[in-house]
Parts: structure tokens; C-alpha cells; sequence
């Protein structure tokens, strides 16, 4: 089980390594604003738990459990910093930060509805821009009675 400060190492290290096959120890203490021991301790935790390999002043390379682990992580929070800067309008640098506490407790169910929020309002948008309104769902008619509940 991943501490929630490890598991926002382990989304750093994602973000360096989409940029570069592998990352270095101060790099990732560069990106965290943390000293190089407080790093390394991290990435300790997450060797352990089979997250990263690294070779004694290696770099750090993310295994399949770390990236698939590492990219749910990210998807979460790019969906919780959309919701948070583009519908509710908290400015990027709050957004970012807000998102970052929220990502670790929220439920696959709610990141799924989250997403589809999102994804529908894009899609809105997109009509809206073509000059077309968004096609809404019809209600449900009553067996019988032909009153929409």
C-alpha cells in the first residue's frame, strides 16, 4: 500500500519519464523541492513495493506495476485539475494543488462519473461551437399513462 506523498513520487517520476526514458534521483528531488535523501527514501518505498527499479546511483526506471499505478494516478488528477480550473474557475495553481490532495481518496466509481461529466461537456461545447445544440435524451414515459416522469 502507497502513502499518498509516495504516491505523488510515483506520479512525478511518470511525468519525467513521459519526457525521457529514464530519471535520475535529483531530478525528482528538483521536481518535489525536497534534498536528494528525502527522495531517496521515497524511491526506497516504491522499490519495495515494485514500483521502480534502480541500481545502486542509477537512474530510475518505472516497471509495468509502476507505470500502470503511475498513469491511473495522473489520469485522476488531470481530471480532477479540468473540473476544478474549467467548470468551477479555481485559478491553475490552486486547481493543481486541490487536485493533488483529492486524487489519493477518490473512488474508480466517482473518477468514471467524473470523466464522463467531462467528456459530455466537451462534447456540448464542441456542438455548441458547430452552431448546434446538444441533442438532449428523452424522459421516460409512463406504461399507459403518457405523462414523462
Amino acid at each position: 500500500m502507497l502513502t499518498a506523498r509516495t504516491t505523488d513520487y510515483l506520479e512525478t517520476i511518470y511525468l519525467l519519464s513521459r519526457r525521457q526514458d529514464t530519471v535520475g534521483i535529483s531530478q525528482v528531488a528538483a521536481e518535489r523541492g525536497v534534498t536528494v535523501p528525502t527522495a531517496r527514501t521515497a524511491i526506497r518505498r516504491l522499490k519495495e513495493v515494485g514500483c521502480v527499479r534502480q541500481e545502486r546511483y542509477g537512474k530510475i526506471v518505472l516497471t509495468q506495476e509502476g507505470r500502470r499505478r503511475a498513469a491511473q494516478v495522473y489520469r485522476t488528477h488531470s481530471a480532477l485539475f479540468r473540473f476544478l480550473h474549467e467548470v468551477l474557475g479555481v485559478p491553475a495553481g490552486t486547481a493543481d494543488a486541490d487536485a493533488c490532495r483529492l486524487e489519493h481518496g477518490l473512488s474508480d466509481r466517482t473518477l468514471a462519473l467524473l470523466v464522463g461529466f467531462l467528456a459530455a461537456r466537451a462534447s456540448g461545447a464542441a456542438a455548441r461551437k458547430d452552431g448546434k445544440r446538444p441533442r438532449r435524451p428523452r424522459a421516460a414515459t409512463s406504461a399507459g399513462s403518457g405523462r414523462q416522469e
